[in-house]
Order: C-alpha cells, then structure tokens, then sequence
C-alpha cells in the first residue's frame, strides 16, 4: 500500500521495549471507554476517524487497523502493554510513498502526548489538552515523471483465496 521513505525517529527505542510508531495496540474507542470508565465519550481516535470518513461513503466498520505515528508503546518485563510520552521534536517527520491510491484519515491522539493519559485515572481532559501538539500534514506533487522510472507497481499475492477451503463437487 505505502512504502516508508523517511522517518526522523526510525531508530527510537525508550530502553525498555517499547518503540515508537505503534502497530502493537490500536486506537482508542468510545466502547473501551465506557467499559472502563462508565462514561459516554465520542472524541477518540476511532471516533474522530469514522466521521473523516463518512463523506467518502464509508462507515464505522471501515475504520480498521491503524498506524499510531510518534506513538511509543512496548511490552514490559511483565508482558504487559505501555504507552509512554511522544519522544517527537518540532522537525521530526514520518514520510511515506503511497504504491496504490490511498484514502488515508488522520487523528491525533486526544491523549495529547501522552504524558498526562491514563484510564480511570483522576487526569482531566484539561490537563490532556495541555499536552496536545501541532502536527503538520503535507501531499506532495510528482512533478519529475523521470523519478518513477525505474518503479514498479507492487504485485497481487498469488493466494487463490479460499483459505484451505475445497469447493464442493457436483454431479450432473
């Protein structure tokens, strides 16, 4: 779908784990949220990323896996899962090169940085806007057609899509 191009953090570890451009957990939602904090909330990232894209025609059940740029999250000694504070600077970028068209709905966490975040914890949405920061979004343009001349477009797998499935024979 996208190739990585370039990327200021690529090779940021906090020491214990985790790592920063998160694929481990995913994004927050309303129902996690009321399930553990008994509140109805409508401004997470699930959220805010459904109403993006409702006027491509899509619905909630098109919001799937994501990617949490700048966000570092790991798996303790425990095993358990943690989020820590964006470790992104003023500068710092993540750049991809779209191989296939892409419909791509952006959500900067509400959690801010995350150096004030925590379920059920006494943090007021105050204290979490404080910690909010400016993120900057740019497309670019092709406008040199030579730069493409070597690439390729990426190939279908050649799965048959059945999944180990047998169709059914029948007889005349």
């Amino acid at each position: 779908m996208c190739t990585i191009v370039g990327d200021t953090l690529a090779g940021y570890s906090d020491g214990v784990g985790g790592r920063v451009h998160d694929l481990l957990g995913t994004r927050c939602d309303p129902y996690v949220n009321q399930m553990l904090s008994g509140k109805a909330f409508d401004f997470h990232c699930h959220s805010n990323l459904t109403r993006a894209i409702l006027p491509f025609g899509l619905v909630e059940s098109d919001v799937h896996d994501v990617l949490n740029v700048f966000q570092v999250t790991g798996l303790n000694k425990e095993g358990q899962y943690y989020m820590e504070p964006c470790p992104a600077n003023p500068g710092d970028y993540f750049e991809f090169f779209a191989e296939i068209d892409l419909l791509c709905a952006l959500s900067t966490c509400p959690g801010g940085d995350l150096s004030a975040w925590g379920w059920g914890k006494d943090t007021s949405s105050d204290d979490m806007l404080d910690c909010c920061r400016p993120l900057g979004v740019e497309v670019f343009k092709l406008t040199d057609a030579t730069l493409l001349e070597t690439w390729q477009p990426p190939e279908c797998a050649g799965y048959s899509g059945i999944h180990g499935l047998k169709m059914p024979t029948f007889e005349a």
